[in-house]
């Protein structure tokens, strides 16, 4: 996938896509239970990268944590900041691959909702050194993704989902070997305008994406199937954490 189809999937569209679908319960959860299992005491330093249009950044804000959340897409941190009334919180643009923060800056780095996958396996790797590099000793990544085992269990070529402005339609193929899923979101809103967006995503099994941390120069990491630690299995979303 091309940088440029990279930076058009989130763009103000991606916002009338998935804004609408958020659930806030479910986001506070998430938020809340990646703090937890990076075992985050109150008021620390947390990066959330990338963070989209804030919504786990401003829970943890809300929570009492000093929050940065960091993004490539100016589209969605402008939504961002709209979404963050009278929250304590820092918005930076910038790719993943090449954070523009000191070393030894966050208490925590999180990653959530299958945010990697997108540059290839060489600039995921780069990615979680950023993460590693800008992370104090002691302090935790926190991963939170699809994982290619339960992609092939859950997989289906075609969904579809009602929004208020219109439809969307996700036709994908996904290539077990490769374990590369190529897709396309087709946006139709009800005045009858009409977009596409193709996009790939790399979908790593948990075991490859140890290697990549361990690579990454992280020197502990273990895989969960959810915030509280419990077991991973075929039908769970992984949570990696890393230190």
């Amino acid at each position: 996938m091309t940088q440029e189809q990279f930076d058009r999937i989130f763009d103000e569209a991606y916002i009338e896509m998935y804004l609408p679908r958020h659930d806030p319960e479910q986001t506070e959860a998430e938020a809340l239970g990646a703090a937890r299992i990076a075992e985050l005491a109150a008021g620390a330093t947390v990066l959330d990268c990338p963070c989209g249009f804030g919504r786990h950044s401003i829970v943890l804000a809300q929570a009492g944590y000093k929050v940065t959340g960091a993004d490539r897409s100016q589209a969605l941190l402008d939504e961002a900041r709209r979404l963050a009334v009278d929250v304590q919180l820092e918005l930076v643009q910038a790719d993943y691959r090449q954070l523009p923060f000191e070393d030894d800056s966050f208490d925590a780095v999180l990653n959530l909702f299958t945010a990697l996958g997108y540059v290839g396996k060489e600039g995921d790797v780069q990615a979680l050194g950023e993460f590693r590099r800008v992370l104090r000793p002691g302090g935790r990544l926190v991963v939170e993704t699809m994982h290619r085992d339960r992609l092939a269990r859950i997989f289906s070529p075609r969904t579809w989902d009602r929004l208020p402005a219109g439809y969307v339609l996700e036709e994908r193929a996904f290539d077990q070997a490769e374990g590369l899923m190529r897709a396309s979101f087709i946006y139709i809103r009800h005045s009858g305008e009409q977009f596409e967006y193709p996009y790939a995503i790399r979908c790593y099994s948990p075991s490859e994406l140890v290697e990549m941390a361990l690579a990454a120069g992280f020197e502990n990491v273990e895989c969960y199937g959810g915030f509280d630690g419990e077991e991973l299995t075929l039908d769970a979303r992984l949570v990696l954490v890393a230190g």
